[in-house]
């Protein structure tokens, strides 16, 4: 360990004059849109820290304690399928020298790639990924996770919509849900089966959805026949577009439209690509503490970066995960793995852009303070409505 700016070698052959971040998301494929903007986020923060004037304590530039050792955010392609995640997991530490690593979003992506940075003794921060069974009940020592996991989030989903609703004067005694049949689905739907009941909500009908899956009509015709107070939906912005597209091809609106993981409701591309079938569509996901200036000038200089607007609450997560990862390497005072990983099991960061209290892991890996706010839909955007704290416009009901 070395916090005199001295070339500490860390896995790879990276320096204390470079720290490599290794970037594991899907680039191209059903998710590449969102996966691309994730890794963008990723790289925007990278520069803001090696700039400095953005992210607070690092207002010089680089990392203080390796006298301004920048970070290198290294992004490859992981398509979005299981059996890439381990190999490019094991590129980025072995061709571009990665010291800490991220991704993957999908969570069987993410369940393969963190075998691979645990087996190098590499740290993985996950900025999303949703799957309990990720950390939980691994016993992994390399890893560790920013946003809320599957109980998590639909625990928040759970406690979050039905009080919205009542308090707003609408019901929400029964619901029906579709969800993908996959470790990230199947984790959200087993959360909700247990918590919505502890909210007086009784799961009516419950349908799984194969990902890809070009018409989801059978999906949708069962919903309406249903005809709960609310329809929950889980799964990727591809398949929500498909899902709003089947209610609208049986002339059917749920009294409350709503979801939990998902950016059908949260990401303004999908929403887009929905059309005005989605205003005042309710989800709980991911997004930015719009109450911080320091997230104006991310929105702005992402713009200025990448020409196009930032839409992506997802993104939150990635430029929270380098906030992260500067902070631990700061206190670790050094580029070696193994040090930034003991960092990371005692580190609080107090300061970052996302709509969640202080990052903080317990022994899992998860982080205590993790939330997934709740969002509508409201005018073709996305706007926090709960909790107050974060909230940028109170809930508008029909």
């Amino acid at each position: 360990m070395s916090g005199d700016g001295g070339a500490t070698t860390g896995s790879g052959g990276g320096t204390a004059e470079e720290i490599v971040i290794g970037a594991n998301h899907p680039l191209s494929g059903f998710l590449g849109a969102a996966g691309t903007a994730m890794s963008n986020a990723g790289e925007l923060a990278a520069k803001h820290v090696n700039e400095g004037g953005v992210v607070p304590g690092f207002d010089d530039g680089g990392i203080p304690s390796l006298d301004g050792a920048t970070l290198t955010y290294v992004s490859r392609d992981n398509k979005g399928e299981q059996e890439l995640g381990g190999e490019v997991e094991q590129q980025l530490i072995e061709e571009d020298g990665a010291q800490v690593l991220t991704g993957c979003y999908s969570s069987p992506v993410t369940l393969a790639a963190t075998q691979v940075s645990e087996r190098a003794g590499v740290p993985h921060i996950i900025d999303v990924s949703v799957a309990n069974s990720i950390l939980q009940g691994r016993g992994l020592n390399y890893a560790y996770r920013i946003q809320t996991p599957a109980s998590g989030m639909a625990g928040n989903y759970s406690e979050f919509m039905p009080k919205l609703a009542r308090e707003n004067g609408k019901t929400m005694d029964t619901a029906t849900l579709v969800f993908l049949d996959n470790a990230f689905g199947q984790s959200i739907r087993n959360t909700l089966d247990s918590e919505l009941p502890k909210q007086d909500v009784e799961l009516v009908d419950q349908m799984a959805y194969t990902f890809g899956q070009e018409s989801m009509d059978t999906e949708a015709t069962r919903v309406k026949q249903a005809d709960a107070d609310a329809f929950i939906f889980v799964g990727y912005g591809g398949g929500g577009t498909r899902m709003m597209q089947s209610l609208q091809n049986v002339d059917y609106r749920p009294p409350l439209l709503t979801g939990t993981s998902t950016p059908t409701f949260t990401d303004t591309d999908v929403i887009a690509q929905i059309g005005k079938f989605a205003n005042g569509g309710f989800g709980n996901n991911y997004d930015f503490n719009y109450n911080l200036k320091w997230t104006d000038r991310i929105f702005a200089d992402y713009r200025v970066e990448f020409g196009r607007p930032l839409g992506v609450t997802h993104a939150a997560m990635s430029y929270t995960m380098v906030v992260v990862a500067a902070n631990a390497i700061q206190e670790a005072g050094s580029s070696d793995p193994e040090d930034i990983n003991d960092a990371l099991k005692s580190i609080t960061v107090p300061d970052h852009p996302a709509a969640s209290g202080p990052v903080t892991f317990m022994e899992n890996g998860e982080n205590e303070n993790a939330l997934s706010p709740m969002l509508q839909v409201q005018n073709l955007d996305t706007k926090i409505v709960w909790p107050e704290e974060y909230a940028q416009s109170e809930a508008q009901f029909d």
